[in-house]
């Protein structure tokens, strides 16, 4: 199983027009998107509903949500760079707690076909206030 969670510090320093700082912990997932049926569902570890106390919802990422997420991820790299991605993706990503979402940045890892080596990495940005959302 890739699937795991990350653990890390964030934090921030200006100096202008104040200065100003701050460090917070935090956790993200790390998700392979072969091991979603196995993760995601009614008995599983995260929940398919945003009534669950931790969930993933498909409506959350990227931007056609009748398409399967990994399809997708996929077809954008292909538009963008031409490039077909044939082995396993991987997205480092925030749940859903609570039914709450919000997660400024999801990374895709595309890998080559063997699952060894990353190739390309789609970076979704949300600027959560304005709900716009765009890939990198």
């Amino acid at each position: 199983m890739y699937s795991c969670i990350y653990e890390g510090t964030v934090s921030h320093r200006r100096h202008e027009p104040v200065d100003h700082q701050f460090q917070y912990r935090l956790f993200m997932v790390y998700l392979d998107l072969d091991e979603m049926p196995a993760l995601v569902g009614r008995r599983a570890l995260i929940g398919a509903s945003g009534r669950a106390l931790r969930s993933f919802l498909r409506d959350d990422h990227l931007f056609h949500p009748a398409l399967p997420l990994e399809e997708e991820v996929r077809l954008i790299v292909h538009q963008q760079t031409g490039h077909e991605v044939t082995g396993p993706i991987r997205l480092l990503t925030q749940l859903r707690y609570f039914g709450y979402y919000m997660s400024p940045l999801n990374l895709y890892y595309c890998f080559e076909a063997d699952g060894k080596r990353v190739e390309t990495v789609v970076a979704e940005v949300n600027s959560t206030p304005w709900n716009e959302r765009h890939c990198y």
